[in-house]
This record gives structure tokens, C-alpha cells and sequence, in this order.
């Protein structure tokens, strides 16, 4: 029998990204629900920018390193973000279209389709209005390069509207809990394999590491949570 290739995946961004393991928590999701295996690596930075990763050379020359089949983009949480009277908003969307779409060249030369990943930002800070419009943000690049988008924002959103105090954050109230986790890899599982989400584990992971951990620490859920949030996936 011949033995079928792993989807390769590779992740460039933040702490956004690699909270609780994420890429290692959406391969094991595929697995379980029997839709293939995924071959996840990473390029990570706490606090990075699009434009930080090019310039540091580091993510590029992984991209170039073999034909991926998808390349994750993950822009700074708020756009960079911009400060008036003490209060961060959405930052200008001009370097981080300028930079996913250098990343985006370069994920077409080698063969991989782009994935923009748009983070939960703003939402556990009560201001959905911003979330908007850092979602607007993604989805006007994602047109723009006919690349496929992470609806985040959206899905915690409605989640937190039916239910109000589940514990999609951490306790800075922006960085997504395990909890959290958990809804964002079901959604890649959405996106990626077009099917129906449903019978995942019940366990999430544990983990603040940049680097992709071997073994992280499992976090089990409630049959309940994950029910509930696997219905939020097949919303998007």
C-alpha cells in the first residue's frame, strides 16, 4: 500500500500562534477525526511583527526549505496597534499588507497556499468594535491574495454571546486560554478539511513555550465545552 504524504504546515507569527501548542493541537485533531496526518513546524517570536520575522531572515529561509502545502501568517495581535489617551486600537494595516504579501510570494514559489490567521484580539477586553475591525483587516488581505481566513474573532465572539463566562482567555484577558485553543484548532479543522467538526479529543494542551513542544502538557474539557464549541466551528 502506498504510504500517503502528511500535509505539511508551516506557522510563522507570535504568542498568538503558539499558545497551548496550537499547531501540534490542530495536527492532533486531524488525526482523531481521521482526515490525515499534518506535518507542523514553526517560526515563532513573542511579540513579532510580519515585518520583525522578514527582516530577522529566519522564517523565510524555512518557507524556502521544502515545498509546504500551507503557510499559516499571523500579524502582532492588534496590527502593531496604535495608542490615543492610553487606549490601544487597531493599528494601519500598511506594513502588515506589505509583509504577508512577501511572505505570500514567497509561499507561491514554493508550491503552498496561504493561510491567514486572524488572533482573538480585543474581545476579551470588551471592545468587539476593534475586533471588527481587525478582522476586516484580514479578510480585505485575504481577498486581495486569494488566500483562506482564520475567523476567530468571529467565532469567539459568538461563543462569548451564548456564553458569556466561558474561559476562552487567559488571565490577561487576550492571549486564548487552552479553552481557547481548542475552538481555534477546531476552526483550522474547518477550513482545511471542509467537513463537519465533531468527536474531537476532549483535552486541550497546556503550554506558553515558541518553540513547538514534544509533549505538552494535556488539559482536559468538559464533553459539554467541546460539544459547544465544535457547534461554533461548524458555524464558520
Amino acid at each position: 500500500m502506498k504510504k500517503i504524504k502528511p500535509v505539511s504546515i508551516l506557522f510563522i507569527g507570535n504568542s498568538f500562534s503558539y499558545y497551548h501548542a496550537l499547531p501540534k493541537l490542530i495536527a492532533r485533531f486531524a488525526r482523531a477525526s481521521g482526515s490525515g496526518s499534518l506535518s507542523v513546524d514553526s517560526a515563532f517570536k513573542g511579540g513579532a511583527t510580519l515585518e520583525m520575522l522578514w527582516q530577522d531572515g529566519k522564517a523565510l529561509e524555512k518557507l524556502q526549505s521544502k515545498a509546504w502545502d500551507y503557510v499559516v501568517l499571523q500579524e502582532r495581535g492588534r496590527l502593531g496597534g496604535i495608542v490615543r489617551n492610553g487606549v490601544v486600537h487597531v493599528g494601519r494595516p500598511r506594513a502588515f499588507n506589505t509583509y504577508a504579501a512577501r511572505f505570500d510570494a514567497a509561499a507561491k514559489k514554493v508550491g503552498a497556499k496561504t493561510i491567514l490567521y486572524c488572533p482573538p484580539a480585543f474581545i476579551g477586553v470588551g471592545r468587539p468594535h476593534e475586533a471588527k475591525r481587525l478582522q476586516a483587516a484580514y479578510a480585505a488581505l485575504a481577498r486581495k491574495l486569494h488566500a483562506t481566513m482564520i475567523p476567530t474573532g468571529a467565532a469567539f465572539m459568538l461563543a462569548l454571546k451564548k456564553r458569556l463566562q466561558m474561559g476562552l482567555y487567559e488571565r490577561d484577558r487576550q492571549h486564548p486560554s487552552p479553552l481557547g485553543a481548542y475552538l481555534i484548532a477546531s476552526l483550522f479543522c474547518r477550513q482545511l478539511f471542509h467537513r463537519r467538526i465533531s468527536d474531537f479529543p476532549l483535552e486541550s494542551y497546556s503550554s506558553k513555550s515558541a518553540k513547538i513542544p514534544k509533549h505538552p502538557k494535556r488539559k482536559r474539557l468538559s464533553q459539554a465545552d467541546c460539544q459547544f464549541l465544535w457547534s461554533i466551528a461548524n458555524q464558520k
